[in-house]
């Protein structure tokens, strides 16, 4: 008996094979987006009788937002305001600093020019008024004077932080991570696999029986021989066939899902929904906390 492989591969049916595979893909991404459709409604949005989403849930909660810094106490200070810087000055000519006739330690800062950028008071001023002159004693005729005013800043207290109460009020989609799978790729690797063997074995017995039988005889000498010869012929004929075949079949498919970015749809729900992000005050009561 003839074998052909190519039968046995013609009646292999490839188009349900791969067919069903690739439909098998085609369904899982579809039952990917129906779950993510169903995640979205049903964990970021409460549902009315009917099943339909009506409102965004969100989740809300309290905290302190701080309206007013905390301001230390603050001794009086003097300061001196340089209302005319001068010319000339160098740290050679100027021999002391007096206000209202009496001698103060001053420190000072001279540009290149000999021109006052500051002047900064060291020791206690008590007694000083507001307002007073500095006198800058200096032995250079040739100066452009200098003109520093005394000014007093008065004591502050200590004034304690401000807080408020704020409520924000955040949609539970904007925090968590939406699953949106998509299959990127699909590989199916079909193997087929036929083995045949043919064995086939003849053989040939022929007899014939002749029935048939001789004598032959010799007399001399005082001797005699005699023999007798039979033969016999028979005929056989056998003849034997084995045929086999071996098919063996594997299917590999390969699916590589990565989470994929969001829908222009649902980003644009997500975007609406972070807009109406806003805190607002819990109540009208100010607290204030000692820093």
């Amino acid at each position: 008996m003839a074998y052909s492989a190519g039968n046995e591969l013609s009646s292999l049916a490839f188009d349900k094979i791969i067919g069903g595979a690739l439909d098998a893909v085609v369904k899982a991404q579809s039952n990917a987006s129906l779950t993510t459709v169903n995640f979205i409604k049903q964990t970021g949005f409460k549902l009315n009788e009917n099943g339909e989403a009506t409102e965004p849930i969100y989740v809300g909660f309290k905290y302190p937002k701080e309206v007013a810094t905390y301001q230390p106490a603050q001794p009086a200070q003097l300061k001196l305001q340089v209302e005319s810087k001068g010319l000339g000055y160098t740290n050679e000519n100027i021999k002391g600093y007096t206000i209202g006739g009496v001698g103060v330690v001053i420190k000072h800062d001279l540009d290149q020019y000999g021109s006052f950028l500051s002047a900064y008071i060291l020791g206690e001023n008590k007694d000083i008024a507001d307002g007073a002159e500095v006198v800058i004693l200096c032995e250079d005729e040739s100066v452009e004077v200098a003109k520093i005013r005394c000014v007093k800043i008065e004591a502050k207290k200590e004034v304690p932080a401000q807080f408020q109460d704020m409520e924000l009020k955040v949609p539970i989609l904007t925090m968590l991570p939406i699953p949106f799978i998509r299959i990127a790729s699909t590989d199916i690797e079909l193997n087929v696999k036929i083995n045949s063997m043919e064995n086939t074995s003849s053989s040939d017995d022929s007899s014939k029986d002749m029935g048939g039988s001789a004598t032959v005889g010799y007399k001399g000498f005082g001797a005699s021989v005699n023999a007798t010869f039979s033969a016999s012929v028979s005929t056989q004929k056998k003849t034997s066939s084995t045929e086999e075949v071996k098919k063996e079949f594997s299917l590999n498919i390969k699916v590589h899902a990565v989470q994929d970015e969001m829908p222009m749809g649902i980003s644009r729900i997500l975007d609406i929904l972070e807009e109406s992000i806003t805190p607002k005050i819990a109540n009208s009561k100010v607290e204030k906390i000692q820093a």
